[in-house]
């Protein structure tokens, strides 16, 4: 990221930029502003005159976001910074936040208190009352167009968080600490105002400048990226980050092909590594997908203990965030170049609202789409636990939990007699099934999940009877008549259903095709980098995904082994026994099951020193021999 020299080098090169075109065409937009949405309409403000999503009508939202772009840029990406929309897809509500839970004019009246809170905060330049108001906390970028707009003096037209930050850093500061977007754009406004330069600019002038000159978003910069070894409370800690080796001192080698390793990992490690220069950055990850830090190398400073291989690092870890795109490599530990796709994204989607992982947005967005979402996978791939974690992400305390075995039915999910004893003996009652039971607690509340494990050992047809047509989307809220007793009954649009399925025991495929298209199915894979770690000479990731490739060519990918299998409370197992414990009482058994005792078929996966139970050293090192030098030979990542 630039500094202090940077911005003061383009000031020597550029003269104050020319906007008196520019303001006029800013004065014409705020005017429109004004006439279609005067700040003494807000309070009575109605949501069709607020949100994206009404047909074509002239909205506040359209118009911030694509009407008036010169009043600053937000056109773009998600929606979700509009805080409350309709969705053009299924005609919902989207509501953030806490809002979700409410009937959709509830949540339009607390929002738009809020902005008119706002309004009125600014207006008396009571700008810390701006941080009270959290539901305004989910549209930032829109927020604060919002009040410069309306305040121009007040606030500078950037609304990006991640250009503000930039721009703070180049007047030699440092962004407030989890700063929200009208935070940042007056910390920078009074940083512009006190430069010496910049002191007597307006804020279109400042702006304009810094986009003409000093644009972040063609910024070339690169980033290394790095995976701390069971060690980053240490490396956060310091201010540090450091590599074990069996390499000693690097700083008496001056190019790679002194050094008694390959040309690759001898490059990382020097240029990579001890040879990163002050400003530099480096992405701290966990896994393929968690961002723990970003940090920026302090000075040319590394050294070797005799143990460890150090420089010094100043890590943020506001840049925390799961990715979308994983970051990958051949040898984890060692640090080496990031994809710039993948850098920019982490530079530009930093939150300070609540991060909610990848693969629970992902069962989010299933559920808003259909209702009703399967994750499927073989045995040790969290599919419970990710069911569990998106129905509380998504419906808070509303959650239920049923199991389904060969023997459940209809009577027990929807409605049956059972018998009940009276105190003259047994009689049949009419009693309400799980399903039912949800519905009547959803009309009452918000959202209700219910999560269904082992959905796919129960005959779904048979259990869910005449409610596969009246589950989908577009036919809740409609009146039918229950089978067994005849009552009349609607299935609330609120009520939501995750199930899990693994496909060692049935494949999708063999799931009633109607049924198929009342659920959205969701693969849940294996993942690898969760177990990143070594135990003496064995690379658990290694191990786990050799044996993977071995069993998807003898087994089909159904039968893989699950990450979870070598987890102890969310952390790779970090010890022989554990492993030796895993291996022989959850591994082995899973694969003579799938094999069917074919005793070729198992060596053929597992290799004929493993077949038979050995002790924990041993263990280690067979597994490190038999599958390890299978993975080594894969090309390197990017």
């Amino acid at each position: 990221m630039a500094g202090p020299d940077e911005l003061q080098r383009a000031l020597d090169a550029h003269p104050k930029p020319d906007v008196a075109e520019r303001q006029h065409l800013i004065d014409r937009e705020r005017e429109e502003v004004f006439t279609y949405f005067p700040l003494d309409l807000w309070p009575d403000l109605a949501l069709d005159r607020y949100a994206l999503g009404i047909g074509d009508q002239l909205t506040f939202c359209r118009m911030m976001e694509y009407q008036t772009p010169y009043l600053g840029g937000i056109k773009g990406g998600s929606s979700v910074k509009h805080i409350i929309y309709k969705r053009r897809s299924d005609g919902d509500w989207y509501r953030a936040g806490s809002l979700a839970d409410l009937p959709v004019d509830e949540a339009w009246k607390r929002l738009r208190e809020q902005f008119v809170a706002a309004f009125d905060a600014v207006n008396q330049e009571r700008f810390d009352q701006l941080d009270r108001l959290t539901l305004l906390r989910h549209g930032q970028s829109l927020v604060t167009k919002a009040l410069s707009t309306y305040f121009p003096d007040a606030f500078l037209p950037i609304f990006s968080a991640a250009h503000l930050r930039e721009y703070i850093r180049l007047f030699g500061a440092e962004p407030v600490p989890n700063g929200l977007s009208w935070q940042l754009n007056r910390q920078l406004m009074d940083l512009a105002r006190l430069h010496p330069k910049t002191g007597d600019w307006s804020l279109l002038e400042v702006t304009r400048f810094l986009y003409d000159h000093l644009d972040p978003r063609t910024s070339t910069e690169t980033a290394i990226k790095v995976r701390p070894h069971h060690d980053w409370a240490h490396w956060l800690a310091t201010g540090t980050m450091r590599l074990a080796t069996e390499l000693d001192d690097l700083a008496q080698y001056s190019k790679p092909d002194e050094m008694p390793v390959n040309r690759w990992l001898a490059t990382r490690l020097l240029r990579d590594f001890r040879d990163l220069s002050a400003g530099s950055h480096v992405v701290a990850h966990r896994g393929y997908w968690e961002v723990l830090a970003v940090g920026t190398v302090a000075d040319d400073s590394y050294s070797y203990d005799g143990e460890f291989h150090s420089i010094k690092v100043d890590w943020d870890t506001s840049y925390a965030q799961q990715l979308d795109e994983p970051i990958k490599g051949r040898w984890p530990y060692v640090p080496g170049p990031l994809k710039s796709a993948v850098w920019r994204k982490i530079q530009t989607r930093v939150t300070h609202v609540e991060t909610i992982p990848r693969d629970v947005e992902d069962v989010i967005r299933g559920l808003e789409r259909k209702n009703q979402v399967i994750l499927y996978g073989p045995p040790g791939t969290g599919k419970t636990r990710l069911a569990f974690a998106a129905a509380a992400a998504f419906a808070g305390d509303h959650v239920t939990h049923a199991t389904f075995h060969p023997s459940y039915g209809y009577e027990d999910f929807v409605e049956g007699f059972k018998p009940v004893d009276t105190g003259h003996g047994l009689a049949l009652k009419l009693t309400d099934g799980v399903f039912l039971q949800v519905c009547a607690q959803a009309r009452n509340t918000g959202r209700h999940v219910l999560v269904i494990d082992e959905i796919n050992r129960a005959d779904l047809a048979r259990v869910l009877g005449e409610l596969v047509t009246y589950l989908e989307k577009d036919k809740r809220g409609r009146a039918f008549t229950l089978s067994t007793s005849g009552r009349p009954f609607d299935v609330p649009p609120n009520v939501f259903i995750i199930g899990t399925m693994n496909t060692a025991d049935r494949s999708v495929a063999h799931l009633d095709a109607a049924i198929r298209r009342r659920f959205e199915f969701q693969e849940i894979r294996p993942d690898h980098g969760l177990l990143a770690g070594e135990i003496g000479p064995l690379d658990l990731e290694a191990l786990v995904d050799a044996l993977n490739t071995r069993v998807r060519t003898h087994l089909g990918r159904d039968h893989e082994i699950g990450h979870a299998f070598f987890l102890r409370d969310d952390k790779p197992l970090d010890n022989e026994q554990d492993v030796h414990s895993a291996f022989f009482r959850d591994v082995v058994p899973l694969l003579e099951d799938y094999t069917i005792n074919d005793e070729g078929l198992l060596r053929a996966i597992l290799g004929e020193k493993i077949s038979i139970e050995v002790s924990p050293d041993e263990l280690l090192t067979l597994l490190a021999k038999e599958f390890q030098a299978e993975a080594s030979t894969d090309a390197p990542g990017a």
